[in-house]
């Protein structure tokens, strides 16, 4: 027979588990939490100090995959204006013509720039050695 009294000590016990699995989830995300943020925190630091080690070879990679996907972007640009003007008439094939001629200088000009400070930079590397 179940009595009253029963009846609230296994509500008693059962609200002591609840309270203790919430106290324990609590703990586990806060740890995991924790360890998130270290190994970020260690994974930006040892970038940044890859990235200062080797500051042209990174901007170069960056400049390198800025005009592939700026080249990639606008021919695909390219195709969608030539498609929605219609290709029929020579004024639209000459206007697509310029335009990427135009996009291609556009884009080679910072990239012959950055080459052209890589190359100073390095001869200035060399004397300073010697």
């Amino acid at each position: 027979m179940i009595t009253r009294d029963r009846v609230g000590t296994e509500i008693g016990l059962m609200t002591g588990r609840i309270k203790k699995g919430f106290l324990n989830s609590k703990d586990s995300i806060s740890n995991m939490q924790t360890n998130v943020a270290d190994r970020g925190r260690r994974a930006a630091r040892k970038t940044d100090y890859y990235v200062h080690d080797n500051a042209w070879t990174m901007m170069a990679v960056s400049a390198g995959l800025a005009f592939v996907a700026g080249f990639l972007l606008s021919r695909g640009n390219q195709e969608a204006i030539a498609a929605e003007a219609g290709t029929e008439s020579p004024e639209v094939q000459d206007k697509v013509k310029k335009l990427n001629s135009w996009e291609f200088l556009h884009s080679s000009i910072p990239l012959a720039l950055f080459a052209w400070k890589a190359l100073q930079a390095s001869r200035c590397a060399r004397k300073n050695e010697e």
